[in-house]
């Protein structure tokens, strides 16, 4: 059941420093902190409203954009904001950045307000108010954790400032962590595990410990990362879901390997553009031939080993069952229909996504499917590659990616890449399992930025759809890869986006921008 994640009233709250009683007042023809926060319903409606702020406020900060920014996808449409970051080409006016950095701070101004303002509550009692003080703690950390991963240095704000403390500087980013795992270990220690009934989809102990070890792992707090992990383990109160593609669908969601997610009802639809309408009707969203390669074998073998058996003109026969839940092939179906990539003139890379895509909709501008943000099989994950960094290549690793494997009846490490493997070895095997497990949900990019892994950014290639033209069946078609666009990784800038310019022509504190820009 979906929890009712609706704005009732959206409030607006200005607080200003003034000397004057006058200018003092209690406003009656608006709503105040002073007349607003009297009962536990409208401290839960303020609480809503940061919930809310974690919805995509602009196109490119869609979670399938950042497949399309990444080598797992591409996107054409230069307008849409991935296309730039992609390329490696992004700028200080660029949506993409603007976009994130003013929804994270929507984000933090609006939990500050709730944390100050819930002080005032005196009719709401002390649990529920220790309860959403925690929620509230968490959301803070989420946008700031997102923050520092993307730009680096930003500032720190706890409080709701005056219009004399407004001109902030940027923080150094270890100062802003510290404040993260503060929030995050407050927030877990108070948090319940789960939920019931409408209250479903607000954030838990584990949400709050899945993303103190997700930070801490972008951070190479290797140890402390594979401890946050397994206290999450350890709660016994999340599992793998047995059915890998049915975890994308809304007849599925709220299963017990869902962790923390953006939740939508009938009267709270996905913001505009949806996924249907994207992945569905819009032609604009491809995935990459190098994403499709990736996938290995039913019998664990890259398709790249003589002994795999994989035929490059029978392409999609045999093969890791998490491609077909992911990606819509040249020739297979999508609905009812069957998919001619030369028959779509915005489809260059021959290949899309099919992982929450919603096919077969009836009205592609209106969807209510749930956005999953953390799920289950990336706290295996993240343990196992915080093992490896740290230098632990014992049993444990094998049998976390065992795990994730065994769900899509894909063999075990040990039964194809063998046993007594180096740290290196098992750190390719681990960002190997990343990708496939997690195509087509956001987190590819955030990856690539983590492991700084200049390889990774290289140009794309996709199918050549000329060749897959006969719409009487695919046994006529010829599978050949040809080069799309060209990605060259640009140095100068490194791996973090720029302040935005119109921060910055408001705030000359935020000075020096990042390096390149």
């Amino acid at each position: 059941m979906k929890k009712n994640i609706i704005i009732i009233i959206t409030c607006s709250f200005c607080f200003l420093s003034c000397s004057k009683g006058l200018l003092n007042k209690t406003p009656k023809d608006q709503l105040s902190p002073a007349t607003f926060y009297q009962s536990e319903a409208q401290c839960k409606m303020a609480l809503v409203g940061i919930y809310n702020a974690i919805q995509p406020n602009a196109t490119p900060t869609h979670f399938y954009q950042f497949e399309f920014m990444s080598d797992n996808g591409y996107c054409q449409a230069a307008w849409q904001g991935s296309n730039e970051v992609g390329s490696w080409s992004t700028n200080t006016t660029s949506w993409a950045p603007y976009a994130k950095w003013t929804q994270d701070y929507t984000i933090i101004s609006r939990a500050n307000e709730f944390l100050q303002d819930i002080a005032t509550a005196a009719s709401v009692g002390a649990a529920v108010k220790d309860q959403m003080v925690a929620e509230a703690k968490f959301l803070r950390a989420y946008a700031y954790s997102d923050l520092i991963t993307y730009f680096g240095d930003v500032p720190l704000i706890t409080k709701v400032l005056s219009l004399s403390e407004a001109y902030v500087k940027r923080t150094p980013k270890a100062t802003v962590l510290t404040q993260i795992l503060t929030d995050l270990t407050d927030a877990a220690s108070v948090l319940p595990v789960s939920y019931t009934g409408s209250n479903i989809g607000r954030v838990t102990k584990g949400a709050a410990l899945a993303y103190k070890a997700k930070i801490l792992l972008h951070n190479q707090k290797w140890a402390d990362a594979a401890q946050a992990a397994k206290d999450v383990i350890d709660l016994s109160v999340y599992d793998l879901y047995p059915n890998y593609a049915d975890l994308f669908t809304e007849a599925h969601e709220n299963n017990q390997e869902v962790i923390f997610d953006i939740q939508y009802t009938t009267s709270q639809t996905q913001p505009w553009p949806t996924e249907a309408f994207v992945l569905g009707t819009w032609q604009t969203s491809n995935m990459t031939a190098d994403f499709i390669n990736s996938f290995y074998m039913k019998n664990g073998k890259p398709i790249t080993d003589a002994s795999s058996g994989y035929n490059d003109q029978n392409p999609y026969v045999n093969r890791d069952p998490r491609l077909d839940a992911t990606v819509v092939l040249p020739g297979t179906k999508y609905g009812t229909a069957t998919f001619i990539p030369a028959s779509y003139a915005e489809y260059p890379c021959g290949a899309k996504p099919r992982k929450y895509a919603e096919y077969g909709t009836a009205d592609v501008n209106t969807s209510t499917l749930n956005t999953i943000l953390m799920r289950y099989a990336d706290i295996y994950l993240m343990r196992a590659e915080a093992l490896i960094e740290s230098g632990n290549t014992s049993q444990e690793v094998y049998t976390l990616i065992d795990k994730v494997r065994a769900r899509v009846g894909m063999p075990s490490v040990e039964s194809v890449e063998g046993t007594g493997l180096n740290q290196s070895q098992l750190r390719d095997i681990l960002r190997h399992e990343r990708k496939v497990e997690f195509g087509v949900e956001g987190t590819r990019y955030a990856d690539i930025l983590r492991w700084q892994d200049v390889s990774l950014v290289h140009d794309v290639y996709g199918y050549d759809k000329s060749l897959l033209s006969d719409p009487s069946g695919s046994a006529t078609w010829t599978f050949k890869q040809i080069k799309i666009a060209p990605r060259v990784f640009n140095a100068a800038k490194g791996w973090l986006w720029p302040i935005p310019q119109a921060d910055i022509d408001i705030n000359k504190n935020l000075l020096p921008n990042n390096p390149g820009y």
